[in-house]
């Protein structure tokens, strides 16, 4: 007899194993799936480990303070870098510079963050308002927590703001109950690419301010953009009560594994101390990596990794533009991915799934199917209706991701894409 699902919480078997880290799994030759920084400092890193052993061989006393718990919050030689490196990228409006540390929370890694914050404002019920499609990591851990996810609808642009605000109005009256938080990738999101004109940020936090809504504004991809910087909406929120601002070092120095967040200040406490409970404190050692590599490195090696980034993202967008059927497509001004779906009802019929499985995999192509990015249930905003309906899902959609092979690769690989599409479409 089977007892397993009785043990178990019941949220393992709502939530099923990320489809990202089961094509993880799998070995393609052509390996399109992958989220997977591609272009790291890794002369950088030896460099950093042997300055940090000339510094623990200076002093005994230097290893026992390195090698040991550290503040839940973080060590202050790394908040205070990061709380100027974030002035400088993104303005005085978010924070003022090194003098205000405290303000910045070191987590392991931003998905952490993302957690901390869902924990700390989600009673089971709550309606949370994301992008259709959205980050996985994000949407799948809202149904963990109990929260009720409501999808709005997206362009090449990103969120629309008129359907967002339609979308919280409608799910309030719908369900109610209050929307607690609205989910934004502002830069390059996961997993259409998009991002968003200043225009539309400023309507999105106002719509929040209006609607009394924190917004969870992820900046996992703020440093790999290809083009300037648009500010971000936390430089709006002059007040520091609206908006959750998080960031990583995951896209430019993957193994630090370090998230970095600014919350406001009635958040701050209270995340902090999920923290402690889920991790007690983030590693000081590579905390101290993280420390000098954004202190010493990352401004000479940046504009490096962005302009392979570049390079890799040209390779994959002409090769669908060349080979593709007719769909709807995004052009990244930054970030790891390209999102493609078919046009018309197919973009909800054709099973990207079964076409990885049956077609792609003997092919030695693999992507991210749309489904993956869509909570395994909730609700979505019809724009067409203007009502709130059963959770609606682009299971056409796919991701290409661009960030891992190198550019000939990622030509041939979206070139084999594009004619086994051709082939396949039309028999669905």
């Amino acid at each position: 007899m089977d007892t397993t699902k009785n043990i178990l919480a019941n949220w393992t078997q709502e939530i099923p194993e990320s489809e990202i880290r089961r094509l993880l799994k799998s070995k393609a030759k052509y390996y399109l799936a992958a989220g997977l920084p591609g272009n790291l400092p890794t002369k950088i890193f030896p460099q950093i480990l042997r300055e940090l052993a000339d510094y623990y061989d200076a002093d005994e006393k230097n290893v026992i303070n390195e090698f040991q718990y550290g503040p839940t919050a973080g060590i202050t030689g790394l908040r205070k870098v990061l709380a100027e490196r974030i002035h400088q990228r993104d303005g005085a409006g978010i924070i003022s510079g090194a003098e205000e540390w405290e303000k910045v929370m070191i987590t392991t890694g931003s998905q952490q963050a993302i957690y901390l914050a869902l924990d700390i404002l989600i009673n089971p019920g709550d309606i949370v308002v994301t992008p259709s499609p959205a980050y996985l990591g994000f949407i799948t851990t809202v149904v963990k927590v109990g929260g009720h996810a409501v999808t709005a609808p997206t362009d090449n642009e990103g969120l629309i703001p008129e359907y967002v605000e339609d979308t919280i109005i409608k799910s309030e009256k719908e369900f109610g109950r209050k929307v607690k938080i609205l989910y934004v990738v502002e830069d390059s999101d996961n997993p259409k690419g998009t991002t968003l004109s200043f225009k539309r940020r400023q309507q999105l936090f106002n719509i929040a301010e209006e609607h009394d809504v924190i917004v969870m504004c992820d900046a996992a991809y703020k440093e790999i953009q290809f083009e300037q910087r648009i500010p971000t909406m936390k430089t709006l929120d002059k007040d520091n009560n609206r908006v959750i601002y998080t960031s990583s070092s995951s896209k430019e120095a993957a193994p630090l594994r370090i998230g970095y967040s600014i919350m406001p200040d009635m958040l701050l406490s209270q995340a902090e101390k999920s923290k402690g409970y889920l991790d007690l404190c983030t590693p000081t050692l590579t905390q101290r990596v993280a420390e000098i590599y954004y202190d010493k490195y990352i401004d000479e090696q940046l504009p490096i990794i962005v302009k392979k980034y570049k390079e890799r993202k040209d390779a994959a967008f002409n090769a669908l533009i060349e080979t593709f059927p007719d769909g709807d497509y995004t052009n990244p001004t930054g970030g790891f991915f390209i999102w493609w779906q078919p046009k018309g009802e197919k973009a909800y019929t054709f099973d990207v799934n079964k076409f990885n499985q049956e077609v792609l995999s003997p092919n030695e192509v693999l992507v991210v199917p749309g489904k993956a990015f869509y909570p395994p249930h909730g609700h979505s905003y019809d724009p067409e209706a203007r009502k709130i309906v059963p959770l609606k899902v682009i299971n056409g959609g796919m991701r290409i991701g661009y960030s891992f092979l190198q550019k000939d690769m990622i030509d041939i690989g979206v070139r084999k894409l594009g004619k086994l599409l051709h082939e396949n479409l039309e028999k669905s």
